[in-house]
């Protein structure tokens, strides 16, 4: 196989999902959740209460030792 190292690393990138995809029970039910998740018409409203809460929680992050030494 004379291929760029490009292929050769999407070859075994697909035989190892095909082979995971094939055996994994649990692997095809998430995919098919997430399927089912995507194609929900409040797929947005999810989307955009998971960034949210993920900013929230950043921020809560950083300005909690901000905080604590601005008390001390």
């Amino acid at each position: 196989m004379n291929g760029s190292i490009y292929h050769k690393c999407e070859l075994i990138f697909w035989d190892i999902a095909i082979d995971l995809l094939t055996r994994s029970g649990w692997l095809r039910n998430l995919i098919r959740q997430a399927i089912l998740l995507k194609s929900s018409p409040n797929f947005k409203l999810y989307c955009s209460i998971v960034i949210f809460s993920g900013l929230f929680g950043f921020f809560v992050g950083f300005s909690i030792p901000h905080f604590l030494q601005f008390l001390w």
